[in-house]
């Protein structure tokens, strides 16, 4: 009996180290190996999409997205299932099929929502539906200043896309799902994503996206506006018109049309009265002439065998003015006998000071130098144009906003910006940019001189040709309208350059505002109206909009 008993014993406790080995080896598999054998498991049963967006993010001030387009859906199909009452309802939910290496599975690729058709595709074929986005919308925002991708390489090819090729341009862009044991894709296992930079710390540029919607809005035919912070030359919008779809660009490759062309960095016009700025700064530096300095006005002058009017002018000219009443009144005949007595190589002297002949955003592809002639062949007729804007003067918009900010901030140059300084802090839900880090100052103009303009341009607003308008903030400006040729056509083009203080609480905020409105009436009555309209919109809005 014993004997019995103790083989009894022996075998429970074989049979006891029997189980606890095989827990250890259960445990073993079930979590230490649990990735190894999922993965092995599943690599039979892959199918991999091809031609998602996994480039890096393009956001706005408050890390609102730029490149977020319209949905798209996408239906994987096992191929034994594919039959002809299923190609029916794939195109029924507006599909077409699309590349795919898996050679068990089709993939089609739609933008209608899921519908009937959608249901039946799942319940009885076994589909597969998921939601992504495209890259762009048809009706993107910002798509100059964002640019465009190549259709092969999907590499940037302008704007922003190619400034920040290195830093946006992710993997493969192929998405991996996985399938059960019988083919069927598993919709409880996560897509895996070859590429994806959702975890990468996106683009923050430092526009203002319902700002930038505004200015589009306001813009028609061929135009360009910008917005910046004066006091730390931070852009907020950068608009040009006619707009085009990042969607479809080959459709705008093999025409004439304008609509790649970011007119706010690659335009380049003559300023027209704009420019009388730069004359009087010239005057006022170098001490040749004093805002009370008079000169008279008959309403035109002669300039070698060609007579120069005076657009503004009443008949019989405005007779004697100073320069803060020719500069509120547009006066010809004033500023080209003011440019006269500064000469043309002071006058150029200081126009490249303020920025006209060079680029202004650091390392931008595709922005323009203007054209600013060389100081060394200036003859006097080339002064008397060139005072007044005219001449092989030519000009960017955003030439002309630095040149306005440099005004607005007594004379310190802020370079203006276009991207978010790295170090971007979170405050709740809203993502703020510090400016501190990355802003640069230059003294440009003397204090005095930069007063002196800023006067000038308030006159234009009081009385002058900006004085059209009603604004409930404290605005300054200078209107311009100059002569230029269009397909043979002798067209003029508009511009109104100006800045406004803003409320912001117990604080100020200056904003610079240009607009240039191509082959138009004038200044005052084709680009002051949308300046007057944003600065309406910065008094309304811009506080809510800078805390969303």
């Amino acid at each position: 009996m014993k004997k019995y008993r103790k083989r009894a014993l022996i075998s429970w406790f074989c049979f006891l180290i029997l189980m606890l080995l095989l827990a250890a080896r259960l445990w073993y598999i079930q979590f230490a190996c649990h990735d190894e054998f999922t993965q092995a498991a599943s690599v039979q049963y892959q199918v991999v999409v091809e031609g998602l967006d996994t480039r890096g993010q393009i956001c706005d001030r408050n890390y609102k997205p730029l490149t977020c387009g319209k949905d798209q859906y996408y239906y994987i199909i096992p191929k034994e299932k594919e039959t002809v009452e299923c190609l029916q309802l794939l195109n029924d939910a507006g599909t077409t099929e699309i590349g795919s290496s898996s050679s068990r599975y089709k993939v089609f690729r739609g933008e209608n929502p899921p519908g009937e058709e959608s249901e039946i595709l799942k319940k009885k074929f076994s589909a597969y539906i998921f939601r992504t986005p495209t890259r762009y919308s048809d009706y993107q925002p910002a798509c100059h200043l964002i640019g465009y991708l190549n259709d092969s390489e999907k590499r940037g090819v302008s704007g922003l896309e190619l400034l920040l090729e290195d830093r946006l341009r992710a993997g493969d862009g192929e998405i991996t799902l996985y399938a059960d044991a019988g083919g069927k894709l598993i919709p409880g296992i996560a897509p895996k994503t070859q590429g994806m930079v959702s975890a990468r710390k996106p683009v923050v540029t430092t526009l203002d996206l319902m700002l930038q919607k505004k200015c589009e809005s306001l813009l028609t035919g061929s135009a360009a506006c910008i917005v910046s912070d004066v006091n730390t030359g931070e852009i907020y919008a950068m608009a040009s018109s006619p707009t085009f779809n990042p969607n479809k660009v080959e459709t705008y490759l093999n025409q004439e049309s304008d609509c790649l062309l970011n007119k706010a960095i690659q335009g380049m016009y003559p300023p027209g009265s704009v420019f009388k700025l730069v004359t009087a700064a010239a005057a006022l530096e170098n001490k040749i002439a004093l805002p009370t300095t008079q000169l008279s006005c008959s309403g035109s002058l002669k300039e070698g065998n060609h007579i120069l009017n005076c657009a503004t002018a009443p008949e019989g000219g405005h007779g004697k003015i100073d320069m803060y009443e020719a500069m509120a009144k547009s006066c010809n005949c004033y500023f080209v006998q003011l440019g006269r007595l500064v000469g043309g190589q002071k006058l150029l002297e200081t126009a490249e000071k303020l920025g006209f002949g060079q680029k202004v955003l650091k390392d931008f592809p595709e922005e323009m130098t203007g054209n600013l002639p060389d100081r060394n062949v200036v003859y006097e007729s080339d002064t008397a144009n060139l005072s007044i804007g005219q001449g092989d003067l030519l000009a960017t918009p955003i030439q002309i906003l630095k040149m306005t900010n440099t005004i607005a901030t007594g004379g310190i140059e802020h370079r203006l910006q276009l991207l978010a300084p790295e170090d971007i802090k979170t405050s709740g839900s809203t993502m703020t940019v510090s400016t501190s880090t990355y802003m640069s100052e230059k003294r440009i103009l003397s204090e005095n001189t930069a007063k002196q303009l800023q006067k000038m341009m308030e006159a234009v607003m009081t009385d002058g040709t900006g004085s059209f308008e009603n604004f409930d903030v404290p605005v300054w400006g200078k209107s311009g309208t100059s002569e230029a040729f269009l397909s043979g056509q002798d067209v003029k083009n508009c511009w109104f350059a100006g800045f406004c203080d803003i409320p912001e609480g117990e604080n100020i905020k200056r904003f610079s505002i240009v607009v240039f409105k191509e082959n138009g009436m004038s200044g005052s009555a084709d680009a002051l109206p949308i300046f007057s309209e944003l600065v309406d919109y910065l008094n309304c809005n811009y506080k809510v909009t800078s805390e969303k």
